[in-house]
């Protein structure tokens, strides 16, 4: 098994960056490499929620939520891999508030590639590196969609359209 971590501190408060994570389905909204998704089986999101990411080139992966620690953390496993070199991928992103308007968002991969001793070489060679950029373009897009969503009060109540 291999692991790789990357974090970015977001200037903004964990009520405005969960609710972006939490929209399971919408994951497309802030991930570059994400052309559509959405929820296929479960709930819109928690434990058991599944959904599917159709990548720009037509690739596709199925991930559930496997642990869900609400306002905290979630878990996922690739239940269908598609197309990538991999046995297993679990993907852990989680938040943690470092301030009043500083959030931490840590995304971690721990992943078996396929191909036995060879996968293992193209792991080190390469996969992890490509897990550090995509992860760092998803924590990039996800801080620029909540940064340029609108900022809410206490006692406003939110007016956003499902075509967001």
């Amino acid at each position: 098994m291999h692991t790789v971590s990357v974090s970015k501190t977001v200037g903004a408060s964990r009520g405005e960056v969960w609710p972006v994570l939490d929209d399971f389905g919408g994951v497309s909204k802030y991930n570059p490499n994400v052309k559509v998704s959405g929820i296929i089986d479960g709930p819109d999101t928690g434990e058991g929620a599944t959904r599917e990411c159709v990548f720009s080139d037509g690739g596709r992966i199925e991930e559930r939520i496997i642990e869900y620690e609400p306002e905290s953390s979630y878990i996922v496993d690739f239940i269908d891999v598609g197309e990538m070199p991999l046995k297993t991928n679990i993907v852990e992103v989680s938040v943690e508030e470092v301030g009043e308007n500083e959030t931490t968002v840590t995304m971690r991969a721990t992943f078996t590639p396929k191909y036995g001793p060879v996968g293992w070489v193209m792991a080190k060679m390469m996969m992890k590196s490509k897990f550090r950029e995509t992860f760092e373009e998803v924590l990039g897009g996800l801080e620029s969609h909540v940064l340029s969503r609108p900022q809410m009060k206490d006692g406003d109540v939110s007016t956003e359209v499902a075509s967001e």
